[in-house]
């Protein structure tokens, strides 16, 4: 099958020296995508989903990622290292008309992968393959007001906070956290 939203394999060295895949994600990555999704629920840190919240199986994963390469708008990338995927990245579409000009991007990294320009590369590809088609004029998140260094790499990308949602999560122990939404315009 031809994919309509796909970039072509490419490679690049973490920090450490790694050697490290970017690809689009396909219907055989269901398993390591979901145990991935799993692995960093269960931290319960920066995250506005819980292991809880998440329902999806395997083969519900493996059925996604195969329809979403068949849908022009949408994008899912894998990092790979050592055959191991240990970051996600998403870009899905707004639904509305109105509202068809942007979409939102989501983004997790295998905690002993992070800061070491994972997300950096993922995001980047991302943002390109936005640009370079004719769907997309804005790229939007959201991130928890603490999750510091996801703020600091998606400011250092060129996204801005838009707006902040006060007491936006509310966390087991019953305190409050703020929700900022970010915005890149291509």
């Amino acid at each position: 099958m031809i994919s309509l939203a796909h970039i072509s394999h490419k490679y690049f060295e973490t920090k450490r020296k790694q050697r490290v895949l970017l690809r689009t994600a396909t219907a055989n990555d269901g398993l390591g995508m979901h145990t991935l999704t799993k692995e960093v629920l269960f931290e319960e840190k920066g995250l506005v989903m819980t292991i809880k919240d998440f329902t999806m199986t395997v083969e519900e994963q493996a059925q996604q990622n195969e329809w979403y390469l068949q849908l022009p708008h949408t994008l899912t990338l894998v990092a790979e290292h050592n055959h191991i995927i240990i970051g996600i990245l998403t870009i899905e579409p707004e639904i509305f008309l109105k509202t068809a000009h942007r979409c939102n991007i989501g983004l997790i990294i295998k905690e002993e992968f992070r800061s070491l320009q994972i997300g950096w590369a993922l995001m980047n590809t991302a943002i390109s393959w936005a640009k370079n088609t004719p769907y997309y004029e804005k790229i939007e998140l959201e991130v928890l007001s603490s999750n510091h260094a996801a703020i600091k790499l998606y400011e250092r990308l060129g996204f801005q906070i838009e707006g902040t949602v006060n007491n936006a999560i509310k966390h087991r122990d019953d305190h409050y956290e703020n929700l900022h939404r970010m915005g890149l315009s291509l």
